[in-house]
C-alpha cells in the first residue's frame, strides 16, 4: 500500500496504522480506498483489487501467498464437507432428503470445479 493509501485509511479510520499487513483483508474502508483511489492506493510491490464471493463463502475463503503474491479463493471442499455434516445431523430430515440436498451440493460443487 502506498504512503498516501495509508495515510488516508489512518485519516478515515481514525487509527495510526504504520503497517499495512495490520489491516484485515475485508476492512470496509480498505476496501472504500480501493475502490475510490484506484492505482493512487499501490505503491511499487502492490497491485490491491477487490474480489467479491457470494457471502455464503465467507467462512471458507482460503489466503494464500506466494512469492510475495497473495490471494484468495474458496476452499470448496472445506464448505462441501461443513454442509454435508450439518444435513446428515439433521434429525428433521428424512434419508430421501438428505441424499436429495446432497446432490445439489455436489452439482454446485461440480460447477465450481469445471
Amino acid at each position: 500500500m502506498s504512503n498516501e493509501g495509508l495515510a488516508e485509511y489512518n485519516r478515515l479510520s481514525s487509527r495510526n496504522v504504520e503497517d499495512p499487513d495490520a489491516i484485515d483483508f475485508d476492512d470496509p474502508i480498505l476496501i472504500q480506498l480501493v475502490e475510490t483511489m484506484g492505482d493512487k492506493i499501490n505503491d511499487k510491490c502492490s497491485r490491491l483489487k477487490i474480489k467479491e464471493f457470494p457471502m455464503k463463502y465467507k467462512s471458507f475463503l482460503k489466503w494464500s501467498e506466494y512469492d510475495g503474491r497473495e490471494s484468495v479463493t474458496i476452499n470448496y471442499d472445506r464448505y462441501l464437507i461443513h454442509h454435508i455434516k450439518h444435513i446428515t445431523d439433521d434429525t428433521s430430515l428424512s434419508s430421501n432428503e438428505k441424499i436429495a440436498r446432497i446432490e445439489e451440493l455436489y452439482k454446485e460443487y461440480d460447477l465450481f470445479r469445471t
